[in-house]
């Protein structure tokens, strides 16, 4: 009787810590940590939501920016940081990519835990606007001939459109010379003055593409995009290519479970709401809602396929 009275107590207990926890945060600043460089497509979304949060949590939100090491720098940062949920992460595919590209990285993929998965985007080959070879077919007959001249930016080494490129230089029988940089922002910039010759890029990319600043080939997607109706699938023009990044929420593991609870439901709540889903939509994002364990499968599934490409000697820097 004793010892069912103290369980019972105990329960109660770890019942009102928990929502005690869940009441009480955040009670400090909240930190978005985003491992890439300003004006990058992580970094709008994460610009996006912290107002956002700020706003129905009632405490400051601010977004700053780590990169380095394909974004390992940042989520390195994150894992390190008190496991309360006053520090997040707002990741992407390098995270999956580069425990296989980077192993000897200090980076531990267990030290931060999935959260909330904000969307899911495929990514659209895109060329300098100059660049004279403006279908795929002739830029694949050009790297074919002239392996290791054309140049491919990456917003970082593991980053989706570096795995992208991997993918499609694969499936064509092509080879490219990869540069990376420490963000789209900066990636772009060069694609933008003919310092490199392309890059894997979001459907965000079309206002480029519009303006004439640079010509977009073909999207790693099962059908074409409605923001981008005149841009074929890779399948249409013969190569077996689909594919996308993800943008996530993290946090240190050993955030309590009603803190993240928390976050998951407060972020839900604003990425359905009909303004921020356009906003993420007209990016490309499939918004569909998945819960933690989906997304958790989501990755794992994902680093599966990476590590079976690496297995076959087709996953590098």
């Amino acid at each position: 009787m004793f010892k069912t009275l103290l369980g019972a107590a105990a329960i109660a207990a770890f019942t009102a810590t928990a929502a005690i926890a869940q009441e009480d945060y955040p009670s400090d600043t909240v930190r978005i940590i985003v491992p890439y460089s300003p004006g990058g497509v992580t970094d709008f979304y994460a610009r996006l939501i912290a107002p956002e949060l700020q706003e129905a949590w009632g405490q400051t939100v601010v977004v700053e920016n780590k990169p380095g090491s394909g974004s390992l720098v940042g989520a390195m940062e994150v894992g390190r940081a008190e496991p309360d949920g006053h520090t997040l992460l707002l990741g992407s595919y390098g995270l999956l990519s580069n425990q296989i590209l980077l192993p000897d990285s200090p980076y531990d993929p267990e030290s931060i835990d999935p959260v909330y998965l904000l969307g899911r985007g495929a990514n659209m080959l895109v060329i300098s606007g100059e660049f004279e070879h403006d279908t795929l077919d002739s830029l694949t007959e050009y790297a074919k001939a002239n392996p290791g001249q054309l140049r491919i930016a990456s917003s970082g080494i593991g980053a989706s459109p570096h795995i992208a490129a991997l993918m499609w230089a694969d499936r064509a029988g092509t080879e490219f010379l990869h540069i990376p940089y420490q963000g789209t922002a900066p990636a772009m910039t060069d694609v933008l003055a003919g310092r490199v010759d392309g890059i894997f890029d979001g459907i965000s990319g079309m206002a480029n593409v519009r303006a004439g600043r640079t010509k977009a080939l073909a999207i790693a997607a099962e059908r074409r995009h409605p923001e981008a109706p005149d841009v074929p699938t890779f399948r249409e023009k013969g190569i077996d290519l689909v594919f996308g990044s993800f943008f996530g929420f993290f946090v240190p593991t050993g955030t309590p479970q009603e803190v993240q609870d928390k976050i998951f439901t407060t972020i839900a709540e604003i990425a359905r709401r009909p303004d921020i889903d356009e906003q993420l939509v007209k990016r490309g994002l499939d918004t569909a809602p998945r819960t933690e364990a989906e997304f958790e499968a989501f990755m794992s599934s994902e680093l599966a396929e990476l590590q079976r490409l690496s297995d076959e000697g087709k996953l590098s820097r």
